[in-house]
């Protein structure tokens, strides 16, 4: 099967974050199994794997290519073709997943037949996960495995859409929910209520001073917006305009720069909302705030000295290097102990909208650079 047959199943699939991707990791699996590559499914949620597999001798050096299976939902989007069924027009391919990130797995999954597993001096290291979307969540179930991993890759390459451009560096991205309980009662009577959507507002201010202070310090140039962000995505509270609010609940997220000393800020937060408790409690001792972490990946950095850099720039025929501000589970590994970077074909522009495309030449692309770093292990 070349790359676009392989591409056309594996959009078949409907992947979709928080979905099972079994019967996808399944097709993997016996895809491989036919060039007798053994493959192991790590189950970190019910009918969410995570899929490792190993091709070459047991010696440490080796190289990771990895990709996630999981997709972004199509409702409420405007699609022309069907969104899970493959289409091509003109040199563009059509599909859920088709840049974000199947097309990547699928010049991987090509590559396959093409390996002279006998002769290979280093493995080839595969690793597809599941819920990148929401967050990095299934790669984060594989982190005791990869920290005990044998043999220990040297190297790691995540397929996100970067145009075939080399990516040492993003920000990381921290999700937070905090549930605010104060006391109900009736609105003219406010001496004998407290107000949750009050309390959260001063939540709010606080986090735009401190959105200010990161703006000033604008602490990495290399990024665009060249400073951390923090954004308030969700806000629930109150029943009736007549009735003080009982409970509010706000989301936001921050997504951090490689030199944001994160977790301070994090403990900062905490410091507040701990005196902002105390206040509620002083006019009732019912009142609460939780405060939870839904989701923590690490900001990607990798120096420009590292090998992984001069080996695929010299693959790629190129002396640059960028930055992106979203977010791959290229944090997750590096920190782990692997020198990544992000490289893969297609277009962030495409990802997540209707009419998600990739272009051949995109594929093409990714497979001759592939093929060279493969040549590597040799």
């Amino acid at each position: 099967m070349n790359t676009i047959d392989i591409l056309s199943k594996l959009i078949s699939f409907r992947t979709i974050s928080e979905l099972t991707n079994k019967e996808l990791a399944k097709y993997i699996s016996n895809y491989l199994a036919k060039y007798k590559v053994k493959t192991q499914l790590f189950e970190g949620n019910p009918g969410q794997f995570n899929l490792y597999a190993k091709i070459g001798p047991e010696v440490d050096g080796g190289i990771i290519l990895s990709g996630h299976t999981d997709v972004v939902p199509t409702e409420g989007q405007n699609w022309i073709t069907n969104p899970f069924k493959l289409v091509k027009k003109k040199n563009k391919l059509f599909g859920r997943g088709s840049c974000d990130m199947k097309g990547f797995i699928a010049v991987v999954l090509a590559l396959i037949p093409k390996l002279k597993i006998n002769k290979l001096k280093k493995p080839l290291h595969l690793i597809f996960s599941y819920d990148e979307e929401i967050g990095c969540v299934g790669i984060q179930k594989l982190i005791p495995f990869l920290k005990k991993i044998k043999p220990k890759p040297a190297f790691c390459i995540v397929g996100e859409p970067t145009e075939m451009k080399l990516v040492n560096m993003h920000k990381g991205k921290k999700n937070f929910v905090v549930l605010f309980k104060g006391i109900e009662s009736h609105s003219s009577l406010t001496a004998n209520g407290v107000n949750a959507i009050d309390y959260c507002g001063e939540l709010i201010n606080y986090l735009k001073n401190l959105q200010k202070i990161f703006i000033k310090t604008k602490n990495h140039q290399k990024f665009d917006p060249p400073y951390p962000t923090i954004n308030i995505g969700k806000i629930q509270g109150g029943l009736a305009v007549n009735i003080i609010p009982e409970q509010c609940e706000l989301e936001f997220e921050i997504r951090d720069t490689p030199n944001l000393k994160t977790e301070k800020i994090i403990e900062e937060i905490k410091i507040f909302l701990k005196k902002l408790e105390k206040k509620m409690k002083i006019k009732n001792k019912k009142c609460s705030i939780n405060f939870k972490i839904q989701n923590n990946f690490p900001p990607l950095e990798t120096s420009e000295k590292k090998k992984i850099i001069n080996l695929a720039l010299e693959k790629l025929k190129s002396n640059s290097i960028s930055s992106v501000s979203f977010g791959t589970e290229a944090g997750v590994f590096n920190k782990v102990g692997f020198e990544t970077i992000v490289c893969g074909p297609g277009s962030i522009e495409q990802a997540h909208k209707p009419n998600e495309y990739i272009e051949e030449k995109q594929l093409k692309k990714c497979d001759e650079f592939l093929t060279k770093i493969i040549d590597f292990l040799y």
